[in-house]
């Protein structure tokens, strides 16, 4: 396990509700001896965790998907705007003496 990683551990552990000090967990990720509670602990965790990420990526993708069709709905308004403009200059050039 890298430096970081047992703290970032204990801090997404600590979001769900499991409060294990990164020193801990670097020693059950280390083989040292765990109590049947606190795998119990780290596999609820590392499952909650899992699903949180998975909630965020589901919502991120939601939102640049309307973020996609908002740009397309206003880059086609746009695109109608000024078509509507240039035949209206056409027009108007069309009908000057």
């Amino acid at each position: 396990m890298a430096a970081a990683g047992p703290r970032r551990l204990s801090r997404q552990f600590n979001a769900v509700g499991i409060d294990i000090p990164p020193e801990r967990l670097r020693s059950i990720a280390s083989d040292g001896p765990a109590t049947e509670d606190e795998w119990v602990d780290v596999s609820f965790a590392l499952l909650a965790t899992n699903l949180l990420a998975e909630q965020r990526r589901t919502r991120r993708g939601r939102a640049r998907q309307r973020f996609v069709r908002l740009a397309v709905v206003a880059g086609a308004a746009v695109l109608a705007l000024t078509a509507l403009l240039c035949l209206g200059a056409l027009f108007l050039s069309l009908t000057a003496p």
